[in-house]
């Protein structure tokens, strides 16, 4: 898996690298840190306007601005380094989002990690609207890790498989849930982690619509084709870990029933898969995923292809 880490050396973009650190990601993975420079704190060496004593303050300013840069993505990957990982850093200047993508795109990356929010004022850039925009415009899978209360050490890449992780796999048996299904299958959990998929079938409540749902003799099989369809999700991720279970929801509010299992399970990690905003038959449309992504009180990995 070829992963891109977005950083600005914010508590946030820590947590990420921590996430990394400690998540069991597949053994060949390769990694690259990225750091992105604000445009507007890069000097105009044309601009008329300057004298030069101001363009010469500019000017270390803005070599102080690179040095910093430099120093953040050598210490961040000399961590990472340390946890086992080959790790090479890369600097860009521009636009916070657009740079990131196009990192992405150049070094064919599999998925994109960052925090949640970053630092504030004009050193930002892992601002909320930065991870929107790339659960929208990334070419790849993004996961968006939330800073957790505590920060725990980071453990030696011998025991990265054997932590418990509690992930909870959102499903729809539509074809970008079955690309995440197959993610998860492949990772190295290990015994000890815990899989849970979960479907929620979609209720209309409006007119009390949901009890003639209920009632209905279309619901109930769309009630049993879901539950065979979990049913095989289950046996294909015991490749991952001996410890998968299924749940089956109704409610009028799947975003929010996503959210509320989450927080039941006390899950570190929601992954779903992302079709974008065109497939309205079905209940992961981009709104919830991006609703999700935002609103969770744990890490999001939305998948794409």
């Amino acid at each position: 898996m070829n992963i891109l880490l977005a950083t600005d050396g914010s508590d946030s973009a820590k947590a990420a690298a921590q996430f990394i650190q400690h998540f069991p990601f597949p053994k060949d993975s390769e990694l690259t840190v990225l750091t992105v420079i604000d445009e507007n704190l890069v000097v105009d060496r044309q601009a008329s306007e300057l004298d030069e004593e101001t363009r010469s303050a500019l000017q270390d300013a803005e070599r102080s601005v690179y040095h910093e840069a430099q120093q953040l993505l050598e210490a961040e990957a000399a961590r990472l380094r340390e946890a086992g990982w080959r790790a090479s850093t890369a600097a860009r200047t521009g636009h916070c989002a657009g740079e990131i993508i196009k990192a992405a795109e150049a070094l064919g990356s599999d998925l994109i990690v960052l925090g949640s929010h970053g630092l504030g004022g004009i050193k930002s850039f892992l601002m909320g609207s930065v991870s929107h925009k790339l659960l929208h415009y990334a070419p790849c899978s993004v996961l968006i890790v939330k800073n957790p209360p505590t920060a725990a050490p980071a453990a030696p890449p011998a025991k990265k498989a054997q932590q418990s992780w509690n992930i909870l796999l959102a499903y729809d048996d539509s074809k970008p849930a079955k690309n995440a299904v197959r993610l998860c299958a492949s990772l190295p959990l290990g015994e000890a982690a815990q899989v849970t998929a979960l479907t929620v079938l979609p209720l209309v409540k409006l007119y009390r619509q949901d009890i003639r749902q209920r009632l209905s003799p279309i619901w109930h099989q769309k009630k049993v084709a879901a539950q065979q369809a979990l049913d095989q999700v289950v046996k294909g991720l015991h490749s991952a870990t001996p410890q998968v279970s299924a749940q089956l929801r109704e409610s009028p509010n799947v975003c929010q029933e996503i959210l509320n299992a989450a927080a039941e399970l006390d899950s570190d990690l929601i992954m779903l898969g992302d079709k974008g905003t065109g497939a309205f038959e079905r209940f992961l449309l981009g709104s919830v995923t991006h609703r999700v992504a935002r609103h969770a009180a744990c890490s999001v990995w939305v998948v794409r292809n």
